[in-house]
C-alpha cells in the first residue's frame, strides 16, 4: 500500500523490495510505468548490496527509503495474568534463541544495513536537489508497541521495535552532517492476514468491517476502528512530501488512540 500511495501522488520511479519476485510483479503491475520490482532479501548483506548496486546503474539516487521489513515473533504461550514466575519461564524458556534473534535480525539489524546499503543514494539524491526540494530521507516502520509495556505482543517484537526507534533516532543526529533526514511510523492495530484473526474477538458489531467507525468499542480502541490502507498511507505521504519535510527524527504514531489505553513509556 506504501509503494501505491507513492506512485498515485507523484513519484516517478519506485523500486518495490520483496523475495517473491512474483507477488512483486502483480504489485507492480498496478502501476508499471512507476513500480519496478527488485526481488532481494533484506537480511542479507550480499543481496542488499546486489539491490543498491542495481539502483545505482539504473536511476543513480534515491530521494527515499521505506523500510518496512517485519514480523511479529513468539508471543507468550498459554500465560495469564495470573501466571507465576515458574508458569512464566516454564512457558518462555520453550522459544529457541535463534527463534528470538529472527525477529530483531529482521526488525532491527536488516533496517540498519538496508540504510547502509543505500545511504550513498540517497547522499546522492540531496545532492542532485533543486530549491525547494525536500531533503532525502529515511522512513522506517516501528509499531506502537515500541511504546507499550504490554508482554502480550512478545517480548522479542516489544523490544524489537522499540531498538529500531532508538537507533533511526540515533541515525537522523549521525546524519545531520549528510543533510539526510530519519523519521519513524509507528502503525497501531491494522488488519493482515496475521492480525485479523487476533482482532476479530474484540469486534463489538459483526456486521462492520474491522476498519469501519464502531467496529470496537471506544475502551478498547478509542477511534472504534481499526486502521486503513489510506491512514498509513496518509503517514508517509506527509513525511514524505512538503508537509513533512521540516520533520526530522520524529515518530509519528498512527494507532487511532489505541496506547491511550494501555501501559506505556514514561
Amino acid at each position: 500500500m506504501m509503494a501505491t500511495a507513492l506512485a498515485e501522488n507523484g513519484a516517478s520511479k519506485v523500486y518495490v523490495v520483496g523475495r517473491r519476485e512474483e507477488k512483486l510483479r502483480e504489485a507492480a503491475a498496478l502501476y508499471p510505468d512507476i513500480l519496478i520490482p527488485l526481488p532481494g532479501d533484506v537480511t542479507s548483506k550480499d543481496s542488499l548490496e546486489a539491490m543498491a548496486k542495481r539502483v545505482s546503474q539504473e536511476a543513480g539516487y534515491i530521494n527515499l527509503l521505506v523500510a518496512n521489513a517485519g514480523m511479529a515473533g513468539p508471543g507468550l504461550r498459554g500465560i495469564g495474568p495470573r501466571a507465576t514466575a515458574t508458569d512464566f519461564v516454564r512457558s518462555a524458556w520453550t522459544t529457541p534463541m535463534p527463534e528470538f534473534d529472527k525477529v530483531y535480525n529482521l526488525n532491527c539489524t536488516a533496517t540498519y544495513y538496508t540504510i547502509l546499503a543505500f545511504l550513498e543514494l540517497l547522499d546522492a539524491g540531496n545532492k542532485r536537489r533543486q530549491p525547494g526540494d525536500s531533503p532525502s530521507q529515511v522512513v522506517a516502520t516501528s509499531s506502537m508497541v515500541a511504546f507499550q509495556r504490554d508482554p502480550r505482543y512478545g517480548f522479542a517484537y516489544l523490544s524489537s521495535k522499540a531498538a529500531l526507534v532508538s537507533m533511526v533516532k540515533s541515525f537522523a543526529t549521525f546524519g545531520v552532517s549528510w543533510g539526510i533526514r530519519f523519521n519513524t511510523i509507528a502503525p497501531g492495530l491494522f488488519p493482515s492476514d496475521l492480525s485479523a484473526p487476533a482482532l476479530i474477538p474484540f469486534r463489538i458489531s459483526k456486521d462492520k468491517d474491522l476498519t469501519e467507525e464502531g467496529a470496537f468499542a471506544r475502551s478498547f480502541l478509542p477511534a472504534e476502528r481499526a486502521g486503513s490502507a489510506e491512514d498509513i498511507a496518509g503517514a508517509l505521504l506527509y513525511l514524505a512530501s512538503k508537509a513533512g519535510a521540516y520533520v526530522n527524527g520524529s515518530v509519528l504514531l498512527v494507532d487511532g488512540g489505541k496506547i491511550a489505553t494501555v501501559p506505556a513509556t514514561y
